[in-house]
């Protein structure tokens, strides 16, 4: 139907109901008003209804304004376009007519009244919409405790319901509830724990376009008390030394997020003799990151030291860890008799071969073990005592009217019946380093312990195998429960018995 058509069907109207029963026009809205407003972004449909007859045609007002005339819609329904956002259409030979508005929004509120020709106005509805609230949740604020959090938040206007979530801070799913009024208690939450926590305003028609929720993190109190310390330790300067340092580590506190407010480090002198009293140092109490303690110890003796990890929750818990450590009474570790030495058989599995030309000279030797060496010829008999874990410096030092040239000197090692180890491989393993000047051949054992117990020989590296001198390197004390040394020896050869006295325990 075109414009000029609807204007005159105006024009009929207005001469055309002086006799005319206007209830004869009736007018819904869908959805159905009852319920309230229409929620923003719906879709309504506006009908008309009359009874058909000759020159009956329907308009709707929208106010006192003809939808035809309307400054806003007029423009829209001459399109006559059903994808628009208002579109109108009716049937008179029917006696209906419809009005759909999409999205519709507050601009949209009005009283619409349908008007048939020759029968006039009739029925009217008043159109509410209600619109989201135009802000979002401000003021979010989280109080947690052990096992619960309590969320409150300010007032939004236009909103008639907040919903709230929390989930657990770096993951997806979150746990929400809607509820009217602006606070919420979650519980069943895990103590410690990171959590974050959000909340949007809403009412019947939804949330706004573009309005983001309000959101906080929290952590959940920790009622549980600290881990002991891990690693503990005890580091001495030297055999008698009275001022001990202990390091630990926390780790295991650290993963669990478990707090700690302080560490007590305590020692404490037990009695030489049953009966003796204990002597207690003065404790010292840490800061909760600490990782060592030095301690200022009265003299020798046997000394317990407690590190002790603390927290409101720590009472009555078992949060300690000990250490204990013995100060000797000399700056020497015991020193065995030497017992008689044995003599040892040379290893079956490379015996020693007879050199098939003139002799060589025989090379002086000069073993140094860590505290200063002396020079002995090989057949000479020695007891050797190094420290533990110490450095075993042999040398393979050459007459001075011989020829022999030292780097030609060669090193090897066997322990028991295995096969002999050269020098390229005791390099490579890193157990020994070779070096040389111009009267020795030197191979410095780097750590003396169990990979080095057996025989090192030397020789020249001509492909004559007669070796020069053979020390046998054996673990006594810590490693067999002894505290002795033995000193082995063969003819023409020197054996180098490491002594590991019991200083380690």
């Amino acid at each position: 139907m075109t414009q000029v058509m609807h204007h005159v069907i105006l024009f009929l109207s207005a001469f055309s109901c002086v006799f005319c029963n206007t209830d004869d026009i009736g007018i819904s809205v869908t959805p159905s008003l009852d319920a309230g407003p229409i929620n923003w972004k719906q879709t309504i449909t506006i009908t008309c209804t009359w009874t058909p007859g000759k020159f009956k045609f329907a308009d709707i007002l929208v106010g006192a304004e003809s939808i035809f005339n309307h400054p806003v819609y007029a423009d829209i329904v001459n399109l006559e376009d059903p994808e628009a956002r208002l579109y109108f259409t009716q049937d008179p030979d029917v006696g209906t007519a419809e009005l759909i508005i999409k999205d519709i929004t507050k601009e949209d509120e009005s009283q619409y009244t349908c008007s048939v020709s020759r029968i006039g106005p009739g029925g009217s509805v008043t159109l509410e919409v209600l619109e989201p609230p135009t802000a979002g949740v401000t003021g979010l604020t989280a109080t947690p405790d052990f096992t619960s959090v309590h969320l409150t938040w300010e007032a939004v206007e236009g909103a008639t319901n907040y919903n709230v979530a929390w989930r657990a801070a770096g993951t997806e799913a979150w746990t929400d509830v809607d509820v009217a009024g602006t606070e919420h208690t979650f519980e069943g939450l895990n103590v410690a724990s990171d959590y974050e926590a959000k909340a949007t305003a809403s009412n019947p028609a939804g949330i706004r376009d573009g309005i983001e929720p309000a959101e906080t993190t929290f952590t959940t109190k920790d009622n549980r008390p600290p881990h002991p310390v891990g690693g503990l330790n005890v580091h001495e300067a030297d055999y008698n030394a009275t001022t001990i340092t202990l390091s630990w580590e926390l780790q295991d506190n650290i993963d669990e997020n478990r707090i700690i407010t302080g560490i007590t480090a305590a020692a404490v002198k037990e009695g030489a003799a049953e009966g003796d009293p204990a002597v207690v140092i003065d404790p010292q109490e840490l800061g909760a990151d600490a990782t060592s303690v030095t301690f200022e110890l009265p003299g020798a003796g046997d000394y317990v030291f407690t590190i002790t990890t603390n927290n409101d929750f720590s009472a009555g818990v078992e949060t300690s860890m000990t250490e204990i450590h013995t100060v000797k009474e000399t700056t020497d570790p015991p020193t065995p008799e030497p017992t008689t030495p044995e003599p040892t058989k040379k290893p079956t599995t490379e015996p020693k071969k007879e050199p098939t030309t003139a002799a060589k000279e025989e090379p002086e030797v000069e073993i140094d073990i860590g505290d200063g060496g002396e020079t002995i010829v090989c057949g000479d008999t020695r007891a050797i005592q190094p420290l533990p874990n110490t450095q075993a410096i042999l040398k393979c030092t050459k007459h001075d009217d011989s020829a022999i040239n030292p780097a030609d000197i060669v090193w090897s090692f066997q322990a028991g019946d295995a096969d002999a180890v050269e020098q390229t491989q005791i390099i490579a393993s890193e157990i020994g380093e070779v070096a040389n000047d111009d009267k020795s051949s030197i191979l410095k054992i780097k750590n003396v312990d169990a990979n080095s117990v057996g025989f090192w020989k030397c020789r020249h590296g001509d492909g004559d195998t007669r070796e020069f001198c053979t020390y046998s390197v054996e673990l006594t004390g810590a490693a067999t429960g002894e505290n002795s040394g033995t000193a082995l020896v063969c003819s023409g050869t020197v054996i180098l018995a490491a002594l590991i006295a019991s200083l380690l325990h």
